[in-house]
């Protein structure tokens, strides 16, 4: 359920972050009012639906702030998430480039705020500035889509990679604390959201974290994980370590 609408001057850091995936200064003043008038920014609690698998795409999204999880139902009705999407991400603009019904359901981890574009301004923008239209190729272009999710639900891949390869990833992507090789971070999701990830069952990742625990390779309090030494996880992984 959404908590409001608002609308910010475009581009703030506490408003619309969709700046951060186009050149400003190829936009006409003209073309900023225009994204002014039309970008909505939407709270959003924990649980709420922004967009559902099925739906007609209403424009691009943002998250300005907050964690969405992206999932869809498969074909023998089960549920698949295979995303995490954070602030100044954007989603949504496959479905809207293509013209299809989202392939995807969006929904809020946290309490999040998120900017949509719509589409009838999106269009007006694209008719009237090239360069903008050549940007979001670029951005479709460098976009690997869900590969990382396919892997991490690879059945023939063992629980605990799968889980340490998940844990790599959103310490890459959230927030970091700790020294040089011991590092502790807060997942923005709940173990069933991780299963659902995975492809497994919650009591195999109950099991898998006891597991990680035991060797002393991951300690996990509710969210919180505490990785005593970072490089263990990147040799159960399989992976370099790039920093």
């Amino acid at each position: 359920m959404n908590d409001s609408v608002m609308r910010r001057p475009f581009g703030k850091s506490h408003g619309c972050r969709f700046g951060e995936h186009i050149d400003l200064n190829d936009l006409a003043s003209s073309d900023i009012e225009l994204l002014n008038a039309a970008q909505l920014i939407r709270k959003h609690r924990p649980g709420a639906y922004i967009f559902a698998q099925g739906d007609e795409p209403q424009g691009i999204y943002c998250v300005a702030s907050g964690y969405v999880l992206l999932g869809r139902i498969g074909a023998f009705g089960d549920k698949i998430a295979f995303g995490v999407v954070g602030p100044g991400e954007i989603m949504g603009y496959r479905s809207y480039f293509a013209g299809d019904r989202h392939a995807a359901t969006a929904r809020a981890l946290t309490e999040c705020r998120v900017c949509l574009i719509p589409g009838r301004a999106m269009n007006r923008l694209l008719d009237r500035n090239t360069t903008l239209g050549h940007q979001f190729l670029a951005t479709l272009a460098r976009d690997p889509g869900p590969p990382d999710g396919l892997l991490l639900r690879a059945h023939h891949v063992p629980a605990r990679v799968r889980l340490v390869t998940l844990l790599l990833i959103l310490r890459d992507r959230f927030v970091v604390t700790g020294a040089e090789d011991s590092v502790e971070f807060d997942l923005p999701i709940g173990r069933r959201d991780i299963a659902a990830l995975l492809a497994m069952r919650p009591e195999t990742v109950s099991r898998t974290i006891k597991e990680l625990e035991d060797d002393g390779i991951a300690i996990f309090s509710d969210r919180h994980v505490v990785v005593p030494y970072l490089g263990r996880l990147y040799d159960i992984a399989g992976l370099d370590r790039l920093n």
